[in-house]
């Protein structure tokens, strides 16, 4: 554009010696003299969204979300392209009559603000991957909508994320077993989550988890006195606050769940990132999120009935607890009491589904492993497992499975994804290899449930059947980390402050830092996408 402009600066210098900076002539002649011009300031009026342009012969077009166009021909001014570079600076000096781009002068004059945008001219004219932008010689810039516009807009709001003040008069948190008294207060001023900017209780609070509360940052548990919604979710006492202090990128749960929406399981637990201060201390970013229970809103099943609760876990620390013939370590989580009976039952479920597993009847519907189990789910809860090569997911721990009075073995829901997704050492860090269908509970390759049902062609087929049904979608999930990420630019930041990414977190995780949240990030993308690259094909070879 500046040197399309060296006749006009002629005329201009000439022009120049009548035309105060303040008091300028105005030129009603702008849509002749530059076509294109006042289309745009239309559009812009109108408030029309910015979508593309598109360069050819001599002439840029102007596309907008509608459809419409505005053609501009090169002659008139130039639109340039900053999808790949950052635009110049646009100024004037002050007492100087003229613009300037980049710090070379234009010839353009600078007029009066007072002068109406239709009869000012372009000075600089450009678009990058959001938006067009259009300054002008009455010093205004015009900033077209855009959806991209928009959305970075909204990725800025949610940045501002939720923070949650727990009051405990200073007393210390210091056991799994004892809720300490005080309040919680959640400010969320943006309405990130619901439609309401404070909630404020009393509740009592305590730790949780079994590896995690042996960490520096602590994962609580907290219980109201009373029963109430938080960020929309369904009314309830009991909440969690995960400290996710071994995932450096903080968002391993919540990329969990994700997968756990597409795949539609019987619950997903909600989980949203928060800044958590106790007794006015920054403790860091948290996962605030539904305590896993038996509940209306949660685990919606019938105790009453005879329906049970049920969890694989090696620390065996509830009341009720046994091994399978396969060595699965089970627990009952509710009833945590049953009686001899149901117990009796559930054992003897449990102990036929592994021996359909062996027998000859294994294919058969109504004699194999599919009496005794709910497919699909077990599919489902394969597939995401496989996918974050989960340390915890190879029938060893925090597995949740249902079974209603009657009825067959459900993988019911998700839980405890921060070792996940190449946060390991070893086999689990590498993206190739299958996992869960290989290895046994405790950790040596050999049979285990998914390792037997797989040599039921019918399972195999079922399960290619859903990879490829859910492959579209589990691509799309690189894009979904991309966004967690901006959503935590400014999280993390304070997050890290407090509790140093170049920490080797935990030593038997033997999994580094790789020094910035930026490295952590991009390996998280590199991880899931060779995994299910590989997953693709080889699922598709079973």
């Amino acid at each position: 554009m500046i040197m399309k402009r060296i006749l006009y600066i002629l005329s201009a210098l000439c022009a120049a010696l009548f035309i105060s900076c303040d008091k300028p002539q105005p030129d009603g002649g702008q849509e002749k003299r530059l076509p294109g011009y006042r289309e745009l300031l239309e559009a812009y009026d109108a408030g029309k969204l910015f979508k593309a342009v598109e360069a050819s012969a001599g002439q840029n077009v102007v596309i907008f979300d509608d459809g419409s166009k505005i053609t501009v021909p090169e002659s008139s001014f130039v639109i340039y392209d900053h999808t790949e570079t950052p635009a110049p600076t646009v100024d004037f000096l002050p007492g100087s009559p003229w613009w300037r781009v980049g710090g070379q002068m234009t010839g353009i004059p600078v007029v009066a603000s007072s002068v109406p945008k239709e009869e000012a001219e372009p000075v600089y004219v450009y678009y990058d991957r959001k938006t067009l932008y259009m300054h002008i010689s009455n010093r205004e810039v015009l900033v077209f909508d855009s959806r991209l516009l928009d959305e970075e807009a909204e990725l800025e709001r949610q940045q501002n994320i939720p923070v949650v003040y727990i009051d405990t008069g200073g007393k210390g948190i210091y056991d799994k077993d004892n809720y300490v008294k005080g309040t919680i207060k959640i400010l969320d001023p943006e309405k990130l989550y619901s439609d309401e900017t404070e909630f404020h209780t009393s509740m009592g609070i305590r730790g949780r988890g079994n590896s995690t509360w042996s960490f520096p940052k602590k994962p609580w548990k907290v219980k109201l006195d009373n029963k109430a919604s938080i960020f929309g979710m369904g009314a309830d006492k009991e909440w969690c606050l995960l400290a996710n202090y071994s995932d450096r990128t903080l968002m391993r749960n919540i990329l969990a769940m994700k997968l756990s929406e597409i795949c539609g399981f019987a619950w997903t637990p909600h989980m949203y990132s928060v800044h958590v201060y106790l007794n006015d201390e920054y403790q860091g970013v948290y996962n605030l999120c539904e305590h896993k229970k038996v509940s209306e809103h949660r685990v919606d099943i019938d105790l009453d009935a005879g329906d049970v609760y049920l969890e694989i876990e090696q620390q065996q620390d509830e009341t009720t607890c046994w091994w399978t013939g396969m060595g699965v370590p089970m627990m009952f989580s509710d009833p945590e009491e049953p009686s001899a009976e149901l117990l009796a039952e559930i054992k003897k479920h449990f102990s036929d589904f592994e021996a359909s597993l062996y027998s000859k009847d294994l294919a058969d519907p109504q004699k194999g492993y599919a009496a005794y189990i709910d497919v699909d789910s077990f599919i489902d809860y394969y597939i995401v497992q496989e996918i974050a090569k989960n340390t915890d997911g190879n029938l060893r721990k925090s597995s949740f499975i249902t079974k209603k009075k009657g009825g067959k073995l459900v993988m019911h829901h998700l839980w405890d994804f921060d070792l996940t997704f190449g946060n390991g050492g070893g086999l689990l860090h590498d993206p190739e290899g299958f996992f869960i269908k290989d290895y046994a509970p405790n950790w040596t390759p050999g049979d285990n449930w998914f390792n037997r049902m797989l040599k039921d062609p019918a399972f195999a087929k079922r399960l290619k059947d859903r990879w490829n049904e859910l492959y579209p979608q589990l691509q799309s999930m690189v894009d979904f980390i991309d966004r967690q990420a901006r959503i935590l630019d400014k999280a993390q930041q304070q997050n890290f402050q407090v509790w140093d990414i170049n920490t080797d977190v935990v030593d038997w995780v033997d999994c580094p830092s790789l020094g910035s949240y930026e490295a952590e990030v991009e390996f998280l993308k590199e991880f899931y996408s060779k995994r299910i690259e590989w997953l693709n094909k080889e699922i598709n070879k079973l």
